[in-house]
């Protein structure tokens, strides 16, 4: 009877006051009812008269990976009343405690009252403390004089920020608010709310995302900010605020969802109201804007969404829609290079399903052209519809069938439309002459008909055509075992090819010219091919890690009709060969990479065009990019971002885009990175042509970085 008393006391202790403690959700059944108790004590006494336990003494109560330490533990059978006393710790596996002067507690009515409680979530390093913390429900708490923080700082200093409150209220793993509340810095009082809220879990939490203010001549001072909204486990959206007061005012929401594993999607608009269109392009007068129509008024939006849906069968369904209030939006609201180029964007609906060998495609495809001003002479496809085939038998013949062939029909409000049925099959003999070469001899007949309409001459008639091709490979293999630090072995394989291409003349003046298809250049031409690569073994920690370490590849084409051609004039010369492509890579190490593709005019000797690019890291935190992209007559752009770490704590970062065509910086920008163990900031200073711009960001940690930065949404 006493074993079981005694296990009962250590239950209760336990049972009562773990639940501060869940973080892994709602529920709060720590006490295992099954569970062994082990408790132990300098001394432990049962007086019968009032049925109570005393156990006096480093007292340690241990169950299922919790423990509770206490100079003296006390509780009362009859009426379930219990008091642990001096030095209270409980913790748990994951290393969450919670920490008193003195714990009251009733088993019968499950409620606790701890004094000068303090709380520390591991996870999330959320420190509380409060005097007292009282357990008022299943899942809930409150507390009198309470204070909020993630730094670690000693009991008798303050910590770096901190909020405190006169009261608040605890729901386990969702948040703690709070009344009369202060924003600290050390301990001194900065800001003063009469309501606060904070997140204590590590799932999605609603909440306002870091802010970020900002200034520029353009802009005026800037203030962005977004609450995040987790609406449920599969759903949640985000609502941004861009107010620029000399520029106007954005707001934006985006809104993700997941229905099923197989039904997912996102959409986010997107407003913003300018105060003087005019004036913003004055700023920008200088920019290179690809001679897009100036057709934006005050109001600007972009509207997105973006759908998977896997339907039974195996049939995919996927929808994306773009638009845009005006040509001149990415100009101003682009992000990256890449967006502010944009020429044209797409809204498409595709409907795709494979077979073993057939693979079926049915798109809607509707385009937006960035530099018209209007799209009535665009060519849109409504719809567009594929039907491949891979290689497959023909019977017991040896040789192998596969087709390419599509229906588009073609609209537009202005200019020719029409449909256009284009059948592309393709018969090939797939050979290894000597055993050492793969051969593939091939004859692609091709016909394409057309039905148009608007046509003012009658003129257009269908199209047939044929082309032939042969494909020479062999591969060469060989395995070198250096043994060299955690390099195994290295697998080298060169792979030479030769492929022969014959296109005949066709004329193709009678026929629409709607995309690439309906153009089909004449060709009878040799391209040779050598591509190299070395294939590192690494010794891993469970298994071996493989990673190409060299990657080589180069070709040309030699066109034999330019060979063979007929002198126009005494200074017409011969030009059979293509410039020769290179791509090559180089990975020595996980943390260094170089990339470089390029063309080469082996009559004018010079690069024709290039794409360049090194990177470097290590594990102290520096790193180095530098791009460097070049089309001869057309472009020239050269890109660097840089981070080097001065100190543990601070960073500093330059990025840099610069246009050797127009001679000038498109923009530069500085940072300075500064990180404590519970906050950090980020300082930039951006010059771009049209505007200067200085962004400050403060991030405190487990408050700035919520929701959508590091939550995930489920399907249900």
């Amino acid at each position: 009877m006493r074993i079981f008393m005694a296990s009962l006391f250590c239950a209760g202790l336990l049972a009562l006051s773990l639940p501060v403690l869940a973080d892994d959700g709602p529920s709060t059944d720590i006490f295992q009812k099954d569970a062994p108790v082990d408790l132990t004590a300098d001394t432990v006494s049962f007086d019968k008269g009032t049925e109570t336990y005393l156990a006096t003494g480093n007292v340690v109560v241990k169950q299922e990976g919790t423990t509770l330490t206490a100079d003296k533990a006390m509780i009362n059978m009859q009426s379930g009343a219990a008091t642990a006393v001096g030095n209270i710790v409980v913790f748990d596996e994951g290393g969450n405690t919670l920490r008193g002067d003195e714990m009251k507690m009733n088993i019968k009515e499950k409620t606790v009252v701890v004094a000068n409680g303090r709380i520390f979530y591991k996870v999330e390093n959320i420190h509380l403390r409060g005097d007292p913390i009282r357990k008022t429900g299943r899942e809930t708490y409150n507390a009198d004089s309470i204070s909020y923080t993630t730094c670690d700082c000693p009991d008798d200093e303050a910590p770096a920020w901190s909020f405190t409150a006169s009261s608040a209220e605890l729901i386990v793993g969702e948040y703690l608010t709070g009344w009369n509340a202060f924003f600290r810095v050390k301990g001194v009082p900065l800001l003063y709310s009469p309501y606060v809220s904070m997140p204590i879990k590590r799932e999605r939490q609603s909440g306002f995302l870091q802010p970020k203010p900002g200034y520029s001549k353009l802009r005026g001072f800037i203030f962005k900010d977004s609450f995040f909204w987790a609406i449920s486990k599969n759903t949640d959206a985000t609502f941004d605020i861009d107010e620029e007061t000399k520029r106007g005012l954005g707001k934006g929401v985006e809104f993700r969802y997941i229905r099923t594993r197989d039904s997912y999607g996102e959409a986010n608009f997107f407003h913003f109201k300018e105060k003087d269109i005019k004036r913003v392009r004055e700023f920008r007068k200088g920019v290179d804007n690809l001679a897009r129509p100036q057709n934006a008024t005050d109001d600007r939006w972009r509207f997105k969404w973006q759908h998977n849906e896997n339907l039974p069968s195996g049939v995919l369904v996927k929808a994306r829609v773009d638009m845009i209030s005006d040509d001149e939006y990415f100009i101003d609201f682009g992000k990256g290079t890449r967006e502010r180029s944009l020429e044209s964007i797409e809204s498409n609906l595709s409907v795709n399903k494979n077979w073993s060998i057939y693979s079926l495609t049915a798109q809607a495809r509707f385009f937006n052209n960035l530099l018209v001003e209007s799209d009535r002479a665009t060519v849109q496809m409504l719809p567009a519809v594929a039907l491949t085939s891979s290689n497959q038998r023909l019977g017991v013949t040896p040789f192998y069938i596969s087709s390419e062939s599509s229906f588009v029909n073609f609209v537009r409000q202005e200019g020719l439309k029409g449909q256009r049925l284009d059948i592309h099959p393709r018969i090939s003999l797939p050979l290894r002459p000597g055993g050492y070469f793969d051969f593939t001899p091939s004859i692609g007949p091709r016909a394409t008909y057309y039905l148009v309409k608007n046509d003012p001459n009658g003129r257009f008639t269908d199209r047939y055509i044929y082309d032939v091709r042969a494909v020479l490979t062999t591969t060469f293999t060989r395995v070198y075992f250096p043994d060299t630090g955690g390099l195994r072995a290295v697998r080298h394989t060169i792979r030479p090819g030769l492929v022969y291409t014959y296109i005949p003349e066709a004329v193709q003046t009678d026929i629409p010219k709607f995309d690439s298809v309906d153009d089909i250049a004449q060709a009878n031409r040799l391209t040779y091919s050598l591509n190299t690569i070395f294939t590192g073994k690494f010794k891993g920690e469970t298994k071996p890690v493989y990673r190409n370490l060299v990657y080589f590849n180069l070709s040309q084409s030699y066109n034999i009709n330019e060979a063979t051609r007929k002198l126009l004039t005494t200074t017409d010369r011969h030009r059979p060969f293509s410039n020769v492509l290179g791509d090559a890579r180089l990975l020595p190490d996980e943390r260094i990479n170089f990339t470089m593709r390029g063309s080469y005019d082996v009559y004018h000797h010079w690069l024709a065009s290039y794409d360049t690019g090194a990177s470097v890291s290590d594990t102290r935190g520096d790193s180095l990019s530098l791009t460097r992209r070049f089309i001869r007559a057309q472009a020239d752009y050269f890109e660097a971002a840089a981070r080097a770490r001065l100190a543990a704590s601070w960073d500093v970062t330059f990025n840099k885009r610069f246009s050797f065509v127009e001679g000038r910086s498109l923009e530069t920008s500085y940072g300075i990175d500064y990180r404590h163990q519970c906050w950090s900031y980020l300082l930039t200073y951006t010059m771009r042509p049209e505007e200067r711009i200085v962004y400050l960001t403060l991030n405190l940690l487990g408050l700035g970085r919520v929701g959508g930065i590091q939550g995930r949404i489920e399907p249900l």
